[in-house]
């Protein structure tokens, strides 16, 4: 009776472990994953937005990241370059966050500034099959230096 009451307490700790970490690694995934096009204003829900720093990202990122006002800086949709939001961010900063660069950062949009997370500011950089691509003779995408000095039309 001992045995099988203590089967019974391990069994229900374990489906609570399991619960917790099926609840934990999907609550990323919970965010939903947009554009600065296809953001909504104010309405509390947090988003990742994807979209291309604009130009005129400030040199001294870093240390204005960590200041009380925050980076502020411009990011546009890569598939709608005339729909930009501005971002307020805090955090570390990526080496490779400049002008141009594809990044992703979490928050929620508030009077018309996304804010996001301290420290969710992540930038992606061009894929490995981009420079295989100009390797092979093929074009790189406008921007993009290739090997060689070879850039994108």
């Amino acid at each position: 009776m001992r045995s099988r009451s203590r089967f019974t307490i391990a069994l229900i700790l374990a489906a609570a472990l399991g619960g917790w970490l099926i609840w934990t690694s999907i609550g990323g995934s919970l965010e939903t994953y947009t554009s600065p096009s296809g953001l909504v204003k104010n309405d509390g829900t947090t988003y990742r937005l994807n979209g291309k720093v604009n130009a005129g990202a400030p040199k001294d990122a870093a240390e204005r990241a960590q200041s009380a006002a925050g980076l502020r800086f411009v990011v546009r949709d890569k598939d709608k370059p005339k729909s930009t939001v501005e971002v307020v961010y805090r955090g570390s900063v990526p080496d490779a966050f400049a002008d141009d660069r594809e990044i992703v950062v979490t928050g929620r949009m508030e009077n018309g500034v996304f804010m996001a997370d301290r420290g969710s500011l992540i930038t992606l950089c061009p894929s490995k099959f981009m420079q295989k691509a100009a390797e092979d003779g093929k074009t790189m995408p406008a921007g993009i230096t290739g090997p060689k000095g070879t850039t994108g039309t």
